[in-house]
């Protein structure tokens, strides 16, 4: 039986602009071999600072990928969605 997936945030400073693809395409490999996946990222006008969303089977799963990949982080959690749509989303 498939495990549900939650979603995970995770928040980190994001490496020189000539970096990020490379990362995120070392990331992505890393998210795959854990049944995780990156669904979106906020980043901040400077571009130093990013939160992305991950959709994973656990919060444990997403900060091995960030670690198998060398990416460091600061924080990675198991978050539930609230929206205007409709009533909470929880994991």
């Amino acid at each position: 039986m498939k495990q549900p997936t939650k979603v995970v945030l995770v928040e980190y400073d994001l490496p020189p602009e000539a970096e990020v693809e490379p990362m995120a395409r070392r990331i992505d490999r890393c998210l795959k071999l854990r049944g995780a996946r990156w669904m979106r990222s906020y980043m901040t006008q400077d571009t130093r600072r990013a939160i992305c969303e991950f959709e994973a089977p656990d919060a444990e799963s997403v900060r091995e990928a960030f670690r198998s990949a060398g990416q460091s982080f600061d924080r990675a959690w198991v978050a539930n969605l609230f929206s205007r749509e409709g009533s909470p989303s929880r994991g």
